[in-house]
């Protein structure tokens, strides 16, 4: 079984993960912005690359700027110094409503775990609202008109992005999405497409001396790598999971045609992130269900609300349950919402409405659920059953409280899947991929899979059990 999923954590470090804080800046207006009449010469056999192995052109020349490392890492980190009060609520609020439900302990700052992830390793990026391209200009990476090859490859990716931009407006995509799945289901698409360019220009360009050095530079030094491992395993996961399911989306897509491809940035766009984790549910027209927003307790009030994606389940499905079980019940996603309360003077809550695609998986989940009530470490943990769905509630145990974290392990679980989907629709094309890849991956453990036999022997079972008709 393929393993091209397990660098990715280390190579997206070379790549800026900006979030809704850079993609939601700025409306569309290619007609009105002052471009430039041509491209920096530093960049510019990039940006013919892009153009031509990408499905469309660039309309014109893109600014781009370089940067020493202070003047970049100002731009790539907030400080706190300019929070606004309702900013520190919200980054208290959610901090707290992840340690009530189990997936984070200790003293949460959300804060400084979001700028250690934007912050690590970041060589470049694009700005769809100012439109333009900014470079980190480390004096190893730049000489004269040449760039290192970790850094070319970087800005293969970012040049993606702003060919993106030029054809479908990136910031008018993304404020028009329905809910946070529908974002992060585009985020998937956009970094999935321009990941497979730079991987392109990696494969078509680069010597074995050059290879070497793009994977030296995007597994992170050792301080970056300590640093992310303190951000809560979560949090991590969906920083990166658009660089682990987006090529696999894209590359889906492609199968089908370049047409299918420029379908989902417009007309046919993946609503949920569960369409990108298992592509075939996007072809199906697989949409999330109807659920409502979660109501308090008594005497609270809202401080947080957002949607529960597949990959938020499978992170609290993986507390109760070892990783093949988690990764199956979250393939049973219908849909999901959280809240968080602050109840009282000084206590917060969170709760929870999750409902299966049917009424059979919803009630299979409910009874997951039970036994998540029990973990270690939770309190006040209780799950309420409702006609078509049901709800969740546990209360903040405290900074004091001993809790069993997911860890990376537990991430690799979803993350190999993704790949190796994309391994065997290569490998066997006369298997469904999908059918294969879940198989195994719910069947064994992480460890498993690297050192037991069984699994290989079940792996070619498979291979013969979802074959094509």
């Amino acid at each position: 079984m393929s393993t091209v999923v397990r660098r990715v954590v280390a190579v997206v470090l070379a790549i800026v993960v900006l979030g809704a804080g850079s993609w939601g800046l700025g409306a569309w207006q290619p007609f009105a912005y002052d471009w430039p009449d041509e491209w920096d010469p530093r960049v510019a056999k990039l940006a013919d690359y892009v153009e031509r192995h990408a499905d469309f052109d660039f309309e014109h020349p893109v600014r781009t700027r370089f940067l020493g490392d202070k003047e970049f890492e100002k731009l790539v980190t907030d400080d706190e110094d300019d929070l606004t009060d309702d900013d520190r609520d919200y980054y208290d609020a959610t901090g707290r409503l992840l340690r009530s439900l189990g997936l984070a302990s200790g003293d949460v700052d959300l804060f400084k775990d979001q700028n250690t992830l934007n912050a690590s390793g970041i060589l470049a990026y694009y700005s769809p609202s100012d439109r333009e391209m900014v470079i980190r200009m480390n004096p190893d990476d730049v000489t004269g008109n040449e760039l290192s090859p970790a850094l070319r490859a970087t800005v293969v990716h970012e040049l993606a992005h702003a060919l993106q931009d030029q054809r479908f407006g990136l910031a008018r995509m993304r404020e028009r999405a329905h809910d946070s799945g529908h974002d992060e289901a585009l985020t998937a698409l956009i970094e999935g497409h321009a990941l497979s360019i730079e991987n392109m220009y990696v494969s078509d360009n680069f010597s074995d001396a050059e290879r070497e050095q793009y994977d030296d530079a995007t597994q992170g030094d050792d301080e970056d790598t300590a640093a992310i491992a303190k951000v809560p395993e979560i949090l991590s996961a969906q920083q990166f999971s658009p660089y682990v399911f987006g090529p696999t989306f894209v590359e889906a897509l492609e199968r089908k045609g370049e047409q299918t491809l420029l379908d989902a940035f417009m007309k046919k766009q993946p609503k949920s992130l569960e369409q990108t984790i298992l592509p075939s549910k996007y072809f199906e027209g697989d949409k999330p269900e109807e659920i409502d927003i979660p109501k308090g307790p008594k005497n609270s009030e809202l401080a947080v609300s957002g949607q529960l994606s597949q990959l938020d389940l499978f992170f609290l499905m993986v507390r109760a349950w070892d990783a093949p079980e988690a990764l199956r019940l979250s393939d049973l996603w219908g849909n999901g919402s959280y809240a968080g309360f602050e109840v009282g003077d000084d206590d917060f809550c969170a709760v929870l409405n999750v409902r299966g695609e049917n009424d059979e998986t919803t009630d299979e989940l409910r009874q997951a659920f039970g036994e998540w009530a029990k973990s270690p470490g939770l309190r006040d943990a209780k799950v309420t059953p409702h006609e078509h769905y049901f709800s969740v509630e546990s209360c903040d145990p405290g900074p004091k409280a001993d809790l069993d974290l997911p860890s990376e392990s537990d991430t690799q679980q979803l993350f190999w899947r993704a790949g190796d989907i994309s391994y065997i629709w290569r490998s066997e094309p006369d298997s469904d991929a999908e059918c294969v890849a879940t198989g195994i991956y719910t069947e064994f453990t992480i460890d498993e899979l690297q050192s037991d036999e069984r699994a290989i022997d079940r792996y070619n079972e498979l291979i013969a059990e979802c074959r094509r008709d």
